[in-house]
């Protein structure tokens, strides 16, 4: 009896220690065809994987482990990663599920959780809307855009537009204290008032800019688990910053203080910003990730690191840093076509250009061939260091040679002062660095075709 009762006790403790700490979120699908179902929930821009349960009768399945879900929009994924429906988890990490495949958003049901309630009314007026608003625009194709008819269409569509925002709203107000709330008030676009007094030109940019994040919380790791996070994130930096490294750099400083306290968040947004800026589209911006590197991993911890990542990142920044544009060119002194030993801090023009080639490489040809036209170009008091990396002198000097290239040639494997591929980080060529008259890094990464242009619109 004695044995019995112990046993009880502890089979309770345990019941009770699971449904406090972990999840169990059982899901019934009629007429599912699959003996498998994933777990699957938003992470930024990717998907993560959470777990995944096999069928002990056909279409039942049972997730569960321990540890508890962190709040968020979680999907139920077919084998074969088809996104078979959604549902929110949030302080209730018990769950029971049921849908059919004829029709999920219209079946999907989830017992005694009035936040998926919400939820699913809300996905269920989104999809009418959408098919009436689709339905209408199909029509408007048809029309002359100038005709009664397609202005009658496009009125209708509008309304439909005003008639989903003011459910969002209504939504919000009704049921202030859920987190889908939370998510529907994110998708509210800055209404920009009319500006009456001020007669600034920029004052809806400045306006909207500083009102962007007013109903979205950075902070909340539960909307770093719905696809809302990146979006806000990128479409911010997309619409708003402006293209230039500094003005990125304040920016990614000022959203990642306003996700913290969330590790989580702060974790996801330096590692957003280094995958963005690790290999930049546009000039200049390993300024960015330099700044990551210095800022936030070697400072904090950032979760999905290990010493060796670290130390990685670390080495590449270490690499870019003296080769930022606003620093001085890092020093060589290489040897030229007569034996002599030249350094380009020597050339007395007011701008120089260091050209990394090789004379094997089809592209430096094109580049080259392309250099000579802008070369001596009077409006622009412009000289060539070019370093070739072959260190086969005798078919380095022919190729100066057949090719009349008119600037400064050195070699860059003779060298007494400096180790060109460890100072300018060449892993391949043709590369290009424009240094102005104190031998500072004004441009790199340049083709020669551009040079011309940009020497145009700078302004030192």
């Amino acid at each position: 009896m004695k044995k019995s009762l112990l046993t009880g006790i502890l089979f309770l403790i345990a019941v009770m220690v699971f449904g406090q700490d972990g999840f169990r979120i059982a899901v019934k699908i009629h007429h599912y065809p699959d003996t498998s179902l994933l777990l699957t929930t938003y992470y930024g821009d990717k998907i993560r994987v959470i777990d995944t349960a096999f069928a002990k009768h056909p279409g039942e399945f049972l997730f569960s482990r321990n540890k508890p879900l962190e709040g968020g929009i979680y999907m139920a994924v077919s084998p074969e990663k088809v996104k078979l429906f959604e549902f929110v988890v949030n302080h209730k990490n018990r769950l029971n599920i049921t849908a059919d495949t004829a029709d999920y958003t219209a079946s999907v049901k989830v017992k005694n959780s009035p936040e998926n309630s919400v939820f699913y009314d809300y996905l269920r007026f989104n999809d009418r809307q959408y098919k009436q608003i689709k339905h209408l625009i199909a029509a408007m194709d048809t029309l002359p855009k100038k005709g009664a008819h397609y202005a009658q269409l496009k009125r209708q569509v509008e309304a439909l537009n005003k008639k989903s925002v003011a459910y969002k709203e209504k939504v919000i107000q009704k049921h202030p204290d859920l987190f889908i709330t939370k998510v529907l008030d994110g998708m509210r676009d800055v209404e920009v008032p009319s500006d009456t007094t001020t007669g600034d030109s920029l004052y809806a940019y400045h306006y909207l800019k500083k009102h962007f994040w007013d109903h979205f919380d950075l902070s909340d790791n539960r909307l770093l688990h719905t696809p809302l996070y990146s979006k806000k994130v990128k479409e911010y930096f997309n619409r708003l910053v402006p293209l230039n490294p500094d003005s990125v750099i304040k920016e990614i400083d000022r959203i990642i203080a306003k996700a913290r306290p969330s590790n989580d968040n702060v974790s996801w947004l330096v590692w957003h910003f280094t995958a963005e800026y690790q290999n930049p589209k546009f000039m200049g911006f390993d300024k960015v990730f330099v700044h990551l590197v210095d800022r936030y991993f070697t400072k904090e911890k950032i979760e999905n690191t290990t010493a060796s990542i670290n130390k990685v990142l670390k080495e590449r920044a270490d690499k870019l840093r003296p080769l930022l544009i606003g620093k001085p060119a890092p020093e060589l002194t290489l040897m030229d076509t007569a034996g002599n030993y030249i350094d380009f801090k020597s050339i007395p023009n007011q701008y120089t250009l260091l050209l990394f080639w090789d004379y094997k490489c089809g592209i430096c040809k094109r580049e080259i061939k392309e250099l000579k036209k802008y070369y001596k170009n009077p409006k622009y008091d412009i000289e060539v260091y070019g370093i070739d990396i072959n260190p086969d002198l005798k078919k380095w000097k022919k190729a100066v040679h057949d090719r009349k290239l008119p600037w400064i040639n050195v070699n860059g494997t003779h060298s007494a002062k400096g180790n060109y591929n460890k100072l300018y980080d060449i892993h391949g060529t043709p590369v290009i660095y424009l240094l102005d008259k104190n031998k500072i890094i004004i441009a790199k990464q340049l083709s020669a075709d551009h040079i011309n242009d940009f020497l145009d619109h700078y302004k030192p």
